[in-house]
């Protein structure tokens, strides 16, 4: 069918053909050699306009991310301005990721046995370390390369919020000491010392952390021998999800 015959079978108004002549007059006007390059154009324009379209659409939720949860990968924290406090909105931390975060940080000391990082079944994260690298026999003074492990272990600690207990552990040995007359005492001095470190050099969070003592009653081996009693003296620190028996802020 010729154009003519198109335009001549066509229901619109006069006004609307005349209008749709002018297009196929332009059409028709056109360089036969260019027709297409006209349609090209066109497509072109529209693509174009699309990735303008999506480019700033983008920035615009970039730009939005970034000023509701700041710039980069991190804690998802947001400010209660009117209570002066701050909100997590994060999801809880993945206990595996933390394991496998200690399982790295502790290989990279190399001073423990390697199953000194335990994924316990309730979730918990337990890093047992040696007594006898961390202190002198019957002193609660952190020794040299403790400083070193620790630094190591607070890496961890501060990638995410959970709630850390440093229980300190020793064998059935009585002490021979004025300063601390039970293994409770030396225990609990012992936990201290870990935790005073991680919170006051480290800069973990103090309210994230509390101790605990358990003198010789939890051993790991029984006390029958050099080996095992070296085993049983230990601090262990435990990462779970909230304190036991938390109080209730209402």
């Amino acid at each position: 069918m010729e154009l003519e015959d198109i335009k001549k079978s066509s229901d619109y108004s006069y006004s609307a053909r005349g209008g749709m002549d002018d297009f196929y007059d332009e059409i028709l006007s056109y360089p036969p050699e260019k027709k297409n390059d006209k349609w090209a154009v066109s497509w072109s324009d529209l693509m174009m306009t699309m990735f303008i379209f999506f480019a700033v659409m983008y920035i615009y939720q970039t730009g939005n991310r970034d000023l509701l949860f700041g710039a980069g990968p991190g804690k998802n924290y947001i400010s209660d301005k009117g209570s002066q406090k701050v909100i997590n909105i994060g999801v809880d931390p993945n206990p595996s990721r933390v394991y496998d975060q200690a399982k790295q940080a502790i290989s990279e000391v190399m001073v423990t046995q390697p199953d000194s990082v335990e994924l316990m079944k309730d979730g918990a994260v337990r890093i047992v370390l040696a007594g006898d690298f961390l202190f002198d026999p019957g002193k609660a003074d952190l020794k040299l390369g403790a400083r070193y492990q620790l630094n190591q272990i607070a890496r961890v600690l501060n990638e995410n919020d959970l709630i850390i207990n440093v229980v300190g552990h020793t064998d059935d040995a009585p002490t021979k000491s004025e300063k601390f007359p039970t293994n409770w005492e030396l225990s609990a001095e012992r936990a201290i010392m870990v935790a005073r470190y991680l919170t006051e050099v480290t800069k973990v969070d103090e309210k994230r952390v509390f101790v605990s003592a358990q003198s010789y009653h939890q051993p790991v081996r029984p006390n029958d021998t050099a080996y095992n009693r070296a085993l049983n003296r230990r601090v262990e620190i435990i990462l779970v999800k909230q304190k036991p028996y938390a109080q209730s802020n209402n």
